[in-house]
């Protein structure tokens, strides 16, 4: 068969890709990070590449339809639309791979520490995981006193089947060879992410003797090769909600062939291990006010904890926080614009590593909308005023300019459009919504939180007034917010190196409460009251 070869930029990725085959499908065999919300249907633009040099398939249908003509003069494509017919150079907008992960906060990183000091589970060094949708996160510890000896992140290389678990819990449930690709993905993924911390911290090969990992549900069931359809329909029960021990050799992983692994318990259809972890790392049990605990991401995890009980909601945020589904979004990496300000009819804006623009990261997206909302390009509801100076028209969509043509690094012009902020509003309303029922339910109105503590990566980033502002968070005094970092990776920590945090971890799992949205007979009234952008 012939094979034409594409250069990925800025990977500097240069791979071998048959005749007939699409960019996506490429991307897939090669674990080249390349999103794809609708899990390469030709259904949205997640997986838009820009062919720098080459020859191509004529575009499709599907192309014709989501992509302009300007842009298709651009060298614009959908990856999973268009197929090489020569050699090919395809720029992937966004495509730097995440390198670390963020640094624990002191005092999780002290409980880790503790943790150990109280019954630690061996000697050597073991792994901490947290597989997340979007990244997959790694640590390599000294089991015998808790210590960080490396740390490492990477994209989720699942990500090129579909953008969120339910895309990926549709792929799998195609084929049982779907199921099995997107296992053995995961299991590549997290070897690959041992041995390069193994590596950097000068440890041999084959010295891992346990491995923790957490993950959401989805992601639980798929890389233990679990049956997934039963999420995707009510009652949205896990196939298994008990802690998994299994060894390294059945799980399929190569890079610690001796150690045992651990999965920390879900807790419901759509709040897993991780939330687990995030309530192990934050101490969940000896909360005494009430506090609220979100994990923003993909799919986000939010519990109440008040008068003695835990309770937990799902709230199907979407990709937007990461980038997806926003026109010339991206996850937070080199180029991203991760802070604009609106005044005076300008737009000034921040990047990630000081450089030109390549898109907007999801904290850049919360404070345009805030920004907007306060400047009157929007109103309450999300509507651009297109009698605003800084609004222009798009043929039918309206929009706002960020950054020229000239200065970005795609050669675009960068904009906020009427669709993006739609999508923002979707992702913040639905974490405000599972906000509203938890407290609804327990009869605690929102001025009596005493502490909202924010985790995830996104979370650690996002301006906590800008949040507010858009209505995503409840109005109350800053002191009262908390920004833990990658609180889920943390408590999966705690669990690896000691077994009094793995008891706790399990007991928590069977205390909490699972409330499911939809079948609350409010959801719509109040998910329509949290679409509006206002405190």
């Amino acid at each position: 068969m012939k094979k034409y070869s594409i250069e990925f930029k800025p990977l500097g990725r240069i791979v071998d890709c048959p005749a007939g085959t699409t960019i996506l499908d490429c991307c897939r065999v090669n674990q080249i990070p390349l999103a794809s919300t609708c899990g390469g249907q030709g259904k949205c633009h997640s997986c838009k590449v820009r062919i720098e040099k080459g020859i191509l398939t004529a575009p499709t249908r599907n192309e014709l339809k989501i992509l302009s003509a300007e842009e298709l003069k651009r060298g614009w494509r959908l990856a999973c639309q268009v197929k090489p017919a020569g050699d090919l150079t395809v720029y992937l907008p966004g495509g730097k791979v995440l390198s670390s992960s963020p640094a624990f906060k002191e005092d999780l990183l002290s409980r880790i520490v503790s943790d150990a000091r109280g019954g630690r589970l061996g000697k050597g060094p073991g792994v901490a995981i947290d597989l997340g949708t979007t990244k997959i996160a790694g640590y390599l510890l000294n089991l015998a006193d808790g210590g960080i000896l490396g740390s490492h992140a990477m994209a989720n290389p699942q990500a090129v089947y579909g953008d969120d678990v339910i895309s990926r819990i549709t792929y799998a449930m195609s084929s049982p060879a779907n199921a099995n690709k997107l296992k053995n993905t995961a299991t590549a993924a997290i070897d690959g992410l041992i041995l390069d911390l193994s590596a950097n911290a000068g440890s041999k090969h084959g010295t891992i003797t346990r491995v923790a990992i957490c993950g959401n549900t989805a992601m639980h069931h798929l890389v233990l090769g679990l049956p997934v359809g039963q999420l995707a329909q009510a009652p949205y029960l896990p196939w298994v909600k008990e802690s998994v021990n299994i060894s390294a050799k059945e799980l399929g992983l190569k890079s610690a062939p001796g150690a045992d692994v651990y999965f920390l318990p879900n807790i419901g259809g759509y709040v897993g291990g991780d939330h687990v972890a995030v309530l192990a790392a934050t101490d969940a049990l000896n909360i005494t006010a009430a506090t609220l605990i979100i994990d923003i991401g993909t799919n986000t995890e939010i519990s109440l904890v008040a008068g003695g009980n835990i309770t937990s909601v799902s709230c199907a945020s979407g990709p937007a926080f990461e980038g997806g589904h926003i026109r010339f979004g991206m996850k937070a990496t080199a180029g991203a614009i991760d802070k604009i300000v609106i005044s005076d009819g300008k737009v000034r804006f921040r990047t990630i590593g000081g450089g030109r623009p390549a898109g907007i990261c999801g904290s850049g997206m919360l404070d345009a909308v805030a920004q907007m909302v306060d400047e009157g390009v929007i109103d309450s509801s999300g509507r651009m005023d297109k009698a605003h100076s800084l609004v222009c028209a798009n043929g039918r969509q309206l929009q706002i300019p960020v950054a020229a043509a000239e200065n970005s690094l795609s050669g675009e012009d960068i904009v906020i459009t009427q669709r993006d902020v739609r999508e923002l509003q979707l992702a913040k309303a639905a974490i405000r919504t599972g906000i509203n029922v938890l407290l609804k339910s327990a009869g605690i109105a929102a001025p009596d939180v005493k502490g909202i503590i924010i985790a995830g990566t996104f979370g650690n980033y996002i301006d906590i007034k800008s949040a507010i502002r858009v209505g995503m968070l409840p109005g109350l005094p800053l002191s009262r917010f908390s920004q833990v970092g990658n609180a889920a990776g943390a408590g999966t920590c705690m669990v690896l190196v000691s077994p009094i945090a793995r008891e706790k971890a399990e007991m928590m799992a069977q205390l909490v409460s699972y409330l499911e949205l939809a079948d609350r007979p409010d959801f719509m009234e109040l998910y329509v009251e949290a679409l509006k952008i206002r405190h």
